[in-house]
């Protein structure tokens, strides 16, 4: 996939996405149509990940690896999170705006992972 840089933001037009941060802040935005998934890191620093113009064709798997950092995600409201991270001193939450009546059962998002001394939020704008 190729990456653009516009307005402080890192554009990734591939359908996998690598976003590492050490000891930095980075934001990306994802505009495939036939997202996959990919890793996302945060050590010492942060990642800011928005999906929001993205979509899943059949399925994508997120591996977010933090420490002592955080990672945002901007997620669709109707996509299905499954969420599947060990975390130790850390928090994870859920912030979309939920409407169970949107839920598609075919846009599922998949996190995989550790999160140690840091935090993932899940947003939908």
């Amino acid at each position: 996939g190729t990456s653009t840089f516009r307005d402080g933001t890192f554009v990734e037009t591939g359908d996998v996405l690598n976003a590492q941060a050490l000891f930095t802040g980075i934001q990306k935005r994802v505009l495939s149509k036939n997202f996959r998934g990919g890793k996302t890191s945060a050590i010492f620093g942060g990642t800011e990940i928005d999906l929001s113009q993205a979509d899943i064709a059949d399925g994508a798997i997120l591996n977010v690896e933090v420490a002592f950092g955080g990672v945002k995600l901007v997620v669709p409201p109707h996509w299905d999170l499954q969420i599947n991270v060990s975390n130790i001193f850390a928090g994870i939450e859920d912030k979309r705006m939920y409407n169970p009546n949107v839920a598609d059962s075919t846009k599922v998002l998949k996190i995989y992972g550790s999160i140690i001394f840091g935090g993932l939020e899940i947003k939908s704008f």
